[in-house]
Order: C-alpha cells, then structure tokens, then sequence
C-alpha cells in the first residue's frame, strides 16, 4: 500500500472516530440514518469521497465495538479491500452485516 493511501485511510479513520459519535448524537429526523439500512450495493454506488468516508465510519465502527482505539492499517486496508469484493459479488447484503463478519 502506497504511503499516501495509508495517510488517507488514517486520517479518515481517525475523522470516525473522532467526528463519527458527534454525529451520531444528533438528531434531526431528517439527515438521522440507521447503519443496518444500507445494502452493499448502497456502498458501491458511492464514489470518491462519499465512499472513503463510509468505509472510515464503519471501521470507526468496528473499532469501538471492539472498544479499542488501536489499529494497523494494513488491517484495515484488507478488511476493506475484501468488503468492495464480497460487496462486488454480493450486492444485495446488508454493508454492515457483511463487513462485521468480514472484520472479525
């Protein structure tokens, strides 16, 4: 992975992390979204970065399911490059769903 991919993906982890609870905590009923609605197809149809900050929230995600704050990223980098495959091939599965089982 090039040095500047692996500087991406640490900033936008770090962004989930750090901006992705705030968010969460706010509740307009028109922009709230439920993390379980979305279908890998919903993810792929994204693109730059819409796509980049989905994939950093859901790793933020994981991580705090985890309740950790430590990660590798080339970890993180393998677990999203298997989500876009299965998401690829299986376009109809619930995103979450499928990339907690693929980042366990």
């Amino acid at each position: 992975m090039s040095k500047s991919l692996r500087t991406i993906m640490t900033a936008a982890v770090t962004s989930a992390l750090f901006f992705g609870g705030s968010a969460a905590l706010a509740e307009e009923a028109s922009t709230q979204k439920d993390l379980t609605g979305f279908t890998c197809k919903d993810i792929m149809r994204l693109s730059g970065s819409e796509r980049e900050n989905s994939l950093a929230f859901v790793h933020g995600y994981r991580l705090g399911k985890m309740n950790t704050t430590q990660y590798e990223i080339e970890a993180l980098a393998a677990i999203t490059d298997k989500f876009i495959d299965h998401c690829l091939d299986n376009p109809n599965d619930n995103a979450l769903a499928a990339f907690e089982k693929i980042g366990k």
